[in-house]
């Protein structure tokens, strides 16, 4: 199982540049994170890997499948998606939601109710599954999109921001149920936090102004760029420092 993408281009009418435009990424199995600032194209990016936004040029591919070309009904359902923010009405109770979601995304309704209690009790909210959505934490509220991104046993994940908006503990919390995640799949986790990224992520794609900057592995991003502390942080500003020089 990969992704990949070749050619992307990505473009708003508000905007002289391209939000994305990149030559070409290649992801494997295992977790690797999407760093860069507010503004560099991460959300823009997930979004059309997710298949929610078609490139105005360029390719996403899933196993050599095109995922907007005449097969895309044949990966689509491989994917799970994790937006910044869940849409969902506030009065919604939590369990149905689950089921919204599995029902849009074709999930059998038997296979769901077995697995969507499951998946509430991994990140732990089945106590809240009867509670409105609208009457949950911030950090419920990321923990159930987390839920609804995996309804469908995802082998591609990709996560905006997972952590925004949560307190330290809240993104602790998180951070350890995202851990946790079958590294059989191929999961992308965006964020402007290096601290999240350092701690979960074994490589890692650095992004500025819609073009990547560096794609390799953690361990080398840092022994090579973090300075004498080899810190992450570091790393991560020298690099989008030397590309803006």
């Amino acid at each position: 199982m990969g992704l990949s993408a070749s050619g992307l281009r990505c473009t708003y009418s508000h905007q002289d540049a391209p939000a994305v435009d990149l030559d070409e990424l290649v992801v494997d199995r295992g977790v690797c994170g999407l760093v860069g600032v507010n503004g560099a194209g991460k959300s823009t990016l997930l979004r059309t890997l997710a298949g929610c936004r078609r490139p105005e040029a360029g390719r996403v591919r899933i196993d050599d499948v095109d995922l907007y070309g005449r097969r895309r009904r044949t990966v689509v359902g491989r994917l799970g998606y994790m937006p910044q923010h869940l849409d969902l009405p506030k009065e919604m109770r939590v369990s149905d939601a689950m089921a919204y979601a599995s029902w849009v995304r074709g999930v059998p309704s038997a296979e769901a109710r077995t697995r969507n209690p499951q998946l509430l009790e991994r990140v732990g909210l089945s106590s809240r599954a009867a509670d409105r959505v609208g009457r949950l934490s911030g950090g419920m509220s990321r923990r159930l999109a987390l839920a609804v991104a995996l309804v469908t046993d995802p082998s591609v994940l990709l996560l905006d921001e997972p952590t925004t908006g949560l307190d330290p503990e809240q993104r602790a919390g998180l951070r350890g149920i995202l851990r946790d995640l079958d590294t059989a799949a191929v999961t992308i986790l965006s964020s402007h936090v290096m601290e999240d990224v350092a701690v979960m992520a074994s490589r890692i794609v650095v992004m500025d102004a819609g073009r990547l900057l560096h794609v390799g592995s953690m361990d080398d991003f840092v022994a090579d760029h973090g300075g004498p502390e080899r810190s992450a942080e570091f790393a991560f500003l020298a690099t989008i420092s030397a590309a803006r020089a």
